[in-house]
């Protein structure tokens, strides 16, 4: 990987690493290429990565992503701020690439189709009203949820908002999609599972409802307008994100560096 292009977070640490960045890859023979790079290297935090994951979409199979960690969250970053050198070196010897799916989501609004995409993951949630919807698995009706929404995580999303709602962590060896309600409505009236379901990776989750008026659909940092949409589906998709693997950083180390 010879071409290379840098994504940074708007803040001057990560600036001026980029800026001390950039000669040292190309004293070791790089070229950056904005224009078609092989390696995406990201300065920031988890953000930053989501975000540069997002603008080259249409060119994953074509493009790997490394992180510098100079932001709050750092869980899919690799190196810190003061190991550029590090990084640098390591670039030189074996690597490895390892590669994630992202949750295919498709929005239906009668005989129209949206294709959405996202790595952590993709949720319908309504702050104005009690937002109902029908759960369907692979078209078999689950259940009738009422509540602020519904969340749909990949295993790399486990441990994003997921958690924060009390969804489960996901090991990274196992593949799955997982269902984890949003301030879910109990009592003897109404009543769902409560409890988050993980699901094998070829399941498609159906969220369906007669009104998504005022919910807005979240997936990684973007969102949009559920405005007469009746039905969202969410698969792990065709297009997988590819990580560039320097040095050996084990998913239980990523998993305590969040605490």
């Amino acid at each position: 990987m010879k071409r290379y292009t840098i994504i940074c977070r708007d803040q001057e640490l990560s600036s001026l690493v980029a800026k001390n960045l950039h000669p040292k890859l190309q004293a070791i023979g790089m070229i950056h290429d904005l224009e078609q790079p092989e390696l995406i290297i990201t300065i920031g935090g988890d953000g930053t990565l989501l975000h540069a994951v997002h603008s080259f979409l249409d060119h994953l199979e074509d493009v790997a992503f490394i992180g510098l960690h100079t932001g709050t969250l750092g869980f899919f970053t690799d190196y810190t701020s003061e190991e550029i050198d590090e990084f640098v070196n390591d670039l030189q010897n074996e690597h490895r690439i390892v590669s994630t799916p992202l949750i295919h989501i498709e929005c239906f609004n009668g005989g129209l189709r949206h294709d959405l995409y996202a790595m952590n993951e993709g949720r319908i949630e309504n702050i104005i009203k009690t937002q109902t919807m029908d759960v369907y698995i692979d078209d078999e009706y689950l259940e009738k949820f009422r509540g602020n929404g519904l969340c749909v995580s990949a295993q790399i999303g486990s441990t994003a908002y997921n958690r924060s709602i009390d969804g489960a962590i996901i090991d990274s060896q196992i593949q799955a999609l997982q269902l984890t309600e949003i301030s879910g409505i109990h009592h003897k009236f109404f009543r769902s599972l409560k409890n988050p379901i993980i699901l094998h990776p070829q399941t498609k989750i159906s969220l369906r409802a007669e009104s998504f008026e005022g919910a807005m659909l979240v997936y990684d940092h973007l969102n949009i307008d559920l405005h007469k949409t009746t039905r969202v589906d969410f698969t792990l998709g065709d297009k997988e994100v590819r990580f560039l693997r320097l040095r050996p950083v084990s998913y239980f180390s990523r998993l305590r560096n969040l605490f």
